[in-house]
């Protein structure tokens, strides 16, 4: 997620201004920057501050206090720039161009600094395309099953919904239990078939993909996961409707599968999935649970709390939080508590001490730390950066 000049976590590099003063454009020097580059080897120091509008495009900024590669960060410019003293910057274009204006005083000297190791901005590019989608059916197989096997020009899909199906692709078999699917390349041999004790049930997909690196995701069972199986399900769910805006739609849902599949790839080991009926129940605690923590943001709230609310163990709470928000109750309600900070100090009603207390927090000092570590600034620095 990209963030903005306007943000919280760049106070400490720059101040906001909604409208330039007029005697900042009379008093230093005024020069308009073409930004195309979206590799960045090196970072600007300025004894004086610079302040810096965005006049075309959409035109990213890099900022550090160090001038240590590792320790860059990106920001969307918005709104006018003035970059503090001694703060080490550059910009770039995110878009095709973009051009900036920089006001800096008559006396100020810009100093180079050369990064250890270049920062490249990856662009939100699409890399393959799903073109077509030719064929999507369900099949129901009994026991002892044989299919021989065949090859074909297009790509192809086995969702296992229930039973248990095996594949041979190249030669080598795999078992495909519920809820895990296959995909197999163009031009690849593959066949399928059931044990003489189970059957099997299964969706098949056929499909066209200019995909490059298809390692990632072929001769492997990949397991559906929480995502996996809702966008399988909203595919069957939308199948069946013929409109064109539908078909775009499918071919979304289809790149979906195969990203997410990309991502889990590299995972050859079946994980526990839960059951439709377990996460229906999931999604319920999970929700009751998220809203307690919201009636009670403004007031002391441990893990313990919430487990005597609702009569679980600590283990299972976490074992929730970790498997369908990835992340601990604990850090949860802490980040729900700064969040909370957050809309207390901007509306400037409370002292940074009347909110720690309000909070629940044991000290100020606590508060203060705690604040710094996520956002990067303390409390009072945040409330005096506000832009109203």
């Amino acid at each position: 997620m990209y963030k903005k000049t306007t943000s919280i976590q760049c106070a400490k590099y720059c101040d906001i201004y909604n409208v330039l003063p007029v005697r900042i454009t009379m008093e230093n020097k005024e020069k308009s920057i073409k930004c195309s580059s979206k590799s960045v080897n090196s970072l600007f120091q300025c004894d004086y501050p610079v302040y810096i509008q965005k006049t075309k495009g959409i035109v990213g900024i890099l900022f550090s206090l160090t001038g240590e590669a590792d320790d860059v960060q990106l920001f969307v410019i918005h709104r006018t720039v003035k970059i503090k003293k001694g703060v080490y910057f550059n910009y770039f274009s995110l878009t095709d161009s973009g051009t900036i204006k920089m006001y800096s005083d008559p006396r100020n000297r810009m100093s180079t600094l050369a990064l250890s190791i270049p920062f490249i901005h990856k662009q939100v590019r699409s890399t393959f395309e799903i073109d077509e989608i030719f064929a999507y059916y369900y099949s129901a197989r009994g026991n002892s099953y044989q299919f021989e096997g065949e090859e074909h020009q297009y790509w192809e899909l086995t969702y296992v919904d229930n039973g248990e199906l095996i594949c041979t692709v190249d030669g080598e078999s795999y078992v495909m239990p519920p809820r895990t699917m296959m995909f197999f390349t163009p031009h690849q041999f593959h066949t399928q078939k059931t044990n003489s004790d189970k059957s099997c049930s299964y969706l098949t997909i056929m499909f066209a993909m200019n995909l490059k690196d298809s390692k990632k995701i072929t001769h492997r069972v990949l397991p559906c996961q929480k995502e996996v199986y809702s966008t399988l399900i909203t595919f069957i769910q939308n199948a069946s409707d013929k409109n064109d805006s539908n078909s775009e739609l499918l071919l979304c849902l289809m790149k979906q599968l195969v990203i997410y599949s990309m991502q889990n790839g590299q995972d050859s080991q079946l994980k526990n999935s839960t059951t439709p009926m377990q996460q229906h129940f999931e999604d319920e605690l999970l929700n009751e649970v998220i809203n307690f923590i919201k009636q009670k943001i403004d007031q002391p709230i441990t893990v313990v709390d919430i487990c005597d609310q609702y009569s679980i163990s600590r283990s299972t709470l976490q074992a929730l939080f970790k498997r369908n928000l990835n992340t601990s109750p604990k850090y949860y309600i802490n980040s729900m508590k700064l969040e909370r900070s957050k809309i207390l100090l901007k509306n400037s009603t409370y002292t940074v001490s009347q909110i720690s207390e309000k909070l629940g927090y044991a000290s100020i000092h606590y508060f203060s730390r705690k604040f710094k570590q996520e956002y990067g600034i303390s409390p009072s620095e945040y409330s005096k950066s506000i832009v109203n």
